[in-house]
């Protein structure tokens, strides 16, 4: 429905300058792109509010090397004023995040997160502000909580606000209703001075109470680490005391103070209020015995809105809910929910119950890939969903129970961030010609785009398209692929060529896929041709395709990528047989790894921040529930040993002679260094061309969204070791005007 108008615009956009004039991308285009992360519409739809994600060079750090921050704003746009320029609503070296509009339209409440100055060791907690949009000028900041402030959520009356804050577990009242893990130890015996007051004596030399309670302050300020959860690992750090989201109100008429309405062990997330304001729905675990690490259900309930009463809405040891939304016009609750006995390939789905009536409506029960981030109307629920590559944006009535539901936006297209009245939509979309911008859809089918924030540094630049195609393979599976050819590529001659494989393994890569679109087109400019899949086990194809991949991430989603890779060979005859590589990150690290170490038809390889030990890994990452359910089990059950030894690249390491960069972030705690460690120094041992680089500070999600200078040192690291064996004749994308 939108695909007509959106290569209309980008038709337009991509022929402001000349053929002549436009020049390949290069590296430090990403510090051009902007991104579009959240969108929200006033109740009338009149007025769209989004933030903008950039990143900014700030001067030098202290090793006097160049340093850049994200910064993320406020914009509005008048839908109302067809020809209306988006104004820029907040400014200066901060975070501003998730937008909700007043009932009346005339105000917004957002999350605001100054950045960590020099003499701070970390950044301030985030606070809840307003802002006028009627008459914009300073915002006023409505929250000051001890541990910050997040997901604002109006009252239907517009005088107060709920807000979440996320308690330390020393600072929540009462005993958990779970049973402590601590050997020998019960929940309260060790106390820790909580002020001047408090004359709770704690000393090492004292009794054992006393020693008990100087123990128990020192674990609290992280010094040492003290491990008793499952659960003891964060993205880039070993997890503190744990934390409970408690809420609060605030009353905006009377300049209240906030007023925290729940307590307890029990974490209130994705909270909102019931149309009549008397209720809050939000989602937990459910309430038992055992420890919260130990399962991963969620359930939905409901409490009054003074935090009181709280009820059971959807609790079914089968199901796990999330996303609760009250419909606008009849309070009923839609919700997502996926099937509970297999956590990585179910596909979630979309429900709606009522108080009175808790037999899940299945909405739309015949789309077969995920519902995301739900937009509930009076009419029906618009979703997102990754599907074939792209991530389209669908609707589904209340009375649609049968079907997949509406198409709304298809194509090569991702739908990110989207809102929608009854009479308007619009949706941050990702495509081939722009990775960001903002399209709204009218209800009499008008469709236009409304920013063009990317639009100033892309008008001359060369922007590769790439082609799609799909195989069968020898079981059954159809695999979908596409191929980029280089910039500018002359078909009479031959170039490098780049595997590039998706982690996840659930995931999905396609041209609707925001993350890879500027690697891929460095790739390109710099005279490599890429070709990329969706091999057995990727989201977006369903349950049982995700599935296929089981106990079998080696050979299966191996001869995928390879076949594609073949396939794209008979197609296109400027791919090199003889200067082919193959990158990948997280899972696709350790695809990268498994396949030269099965094949040496590749000059080179890059593998990031990738897994290679199945057993190591069970301790070493925080996503270690992909052992037990993805590999067959534990390290130490006989059945499942075999298949992790099978399925471990490292088993096969002293069969890689292919040159080997390995690549991983100091505190990635997703998948672990030693992993790469055990690779590097293994391959140093048998004198294999091999080369090793970590990033210090640096996470899992470096690529996406880590450090700006370490990302482009990643990206010019893969091109230059590609280069060392490649031959490439393509020049360097230098733009004239460096």
């Amino acid at each position: 429905m939108i695909r007509s108008f959106l290569m209309t615009a980008i038709t337009a956009m991509s022929t402001v300058a000349p053929v002549s004039a436009k020049q390949p991308i290069n590296a430090t285009d990403l510090l051009n792109i902007k991104q579009i992360t959240d969108v929200e519409l006033s109740p009338d739809g009149a007025i769209a509010v989004y933030t903008l994600k950039s990143i900014a060079r700030e001067g030098d750090n202290d090793k006097g090397l160049e340093k850049y921050d994200y910064h993320t704003h406020l914009w509005m746009v008048d839908l109302e004023k067809p020809d209306a320029k988006p104004v820029q609503l907040t400014h200066g070296d901060r975070d501003d995040s998730s937008p909700t509009f007043s009932p009346d339209g005339a105000t917004v409440a957002f999350v605001r997160q100054a950045m960590k100055s020099d003499d701070e060791k970390e950044r301030p907690k985030p606070q809840v502000w307003t802002l006028s949009v009627k008459s914009p000028g300073e915002a006023r900041q409505i929250t000051t909580l001890e541990h910050g402030a997040t997901s604002p959520a109006w009252r239907p009356d517009g005088k107060a606000l709920l807000v979440s804050s996320s308690i330390p577990f020393s600072r929540t009242d009462g005993l958990p209703q779970w049973l402590s893990e601590r050997p020998a130890r019960a929940w309260g015996d060790a106390k820790v001075p909580q002020d001047k007051d408090d004359h709770t004596k704690a000393s090492p030399a004292g009794d054992l109470q006393e020693v008990r309670n100087w123990l128990e302050r020192n674990a609290l300020k992280d010094d040492p680490h003290v491990y008793n959860r499952l659960a003891f690992q964060d993205e880039q750090s070993i997890k503190g005391e744990d934390k409970f989201s408690q809420l609060f109100v605030i009353d905006l008429e009377n300049g209240d103070a906030a007023k925290q309405i729940t307590s307890g062990f029990v974490n209130h997330s994705n909270a909102s209020f019931s149309p009549d304001g008397k209720s809050i729905v939000f989602v937990d675990k459910p309430r038992t015995e055992t420890h919260p690490d130990r399962y991963y259900r969620t359930c939905i309930y409901l409490t009054n809105a003074d935090g009181g009463a709280w009820r059971v809405l959807l609790d079914d040891e089968e199901w796990s809910y999330g996303s609760p939304r009250f419909a606008p016009n009849d309070g009923s609750i839609i919700f997502t929910a996926t099937q509970h006995d297999e956590l990585l390939y179910r596909q979630a789905r979309l429900g709606r119950v009522t108080a009175s009536n808790r037999a899940p409506q299945w909405l739309a029960p015949d789309w077969p890939s995920d519902f995301t981030s739900p937009v509930v109307t009076t009419r029906g629920v618009y979703f997102a969903s990754p599907w074939h590559g792209a991530f389209p944006l669908r609707f589904a009535l209340y009375g649609d129970v049968m079907g997949a539901g509406q198409p709304i936006v298809e194509g090569e297209v991702g739908a990110h961030a989207f809102d929608a009245t009854d009479n308007r939509i619009v949706a941050a979309l990702t495509s081939v010609e722009n990775p960001s911008e903002l399209y709204v859809i009218e209800s009499t089918g008008e469709q236009r785009r409304i920013t063009s924030h990317n639009e100033v540094w892309l008008r001359d630049r060369i922007i590769v398209q790439p082609t799609e195609h799909t195989i069968t393979r020898p079981d059954g599976e159809h695999i979908q692929y596409w191929v980029m050819p280089p910039a500018n590529h002359d078909r009479a001659k031959t170039y490098p060529t780049v595997l590039a494989i998706h982690g996840g393994p659930m995931a999905m890569w396609g041209p609707g896929e925001f993350s890879m679109w500027h690697e891929f087109q460095l790739l390109c400019a710099w005279g490599y041709g890429i070709v990329y899949s969706n091999p057995r086990g990727s989201g977006g194809y369903g349950y049982e395709f995700q599935r296929a991949n089981h106990t079998n991430w080696g050979e299966g989603p191996t001869g995928d990528v390879l076949a594609c890779l073949d396939d794209a060979m008979q197609r296109n005859n400027w791919i090199d047989p003889d200067r082919q590589f193959v990158t990948g990150g997280s899972y696709a690290g350790y695809l990268t790894a498994w396949i030269i170490a099965h094949t040496d038809r590749f000059k080179g390889a890059v593998a990031q921040r990738g897994v290679y030990d199945i057993a190591t890994f069970f301790g070493e990452g925080n996503a270690w529930l992909l052992v037990e359910h993805a590999m067959g089990g534990f390290p130490w059950q006989d059945e499942a040993r075999e298949i992790h030894v099978r399925e471990s690249p490292f088993t096969y390491v002293d069969q890689i002679t292919t040159p080997f960069l390995i690549m991983h972030g100091s505190n990635d705690l997703r998948t672990g260094v030693s992993q790469s460690e055990m690779m590097y120094r293994a391959l140093k041992e048998l004198h294999r061309p091999v080369e090793y680089v970590r990033y210090p500070g640096a996470g899992h999600d470096l690529s996406r969204n880590g450090d700006p200078r370490q990302r482009l040192d990643r990206l010019m690291r893969i091109v230059e070791f590609f280069e060392r064996y490649s031959n490439n004749t393509t020049p360097a994308p230098v733009h004239v005007s460096e």
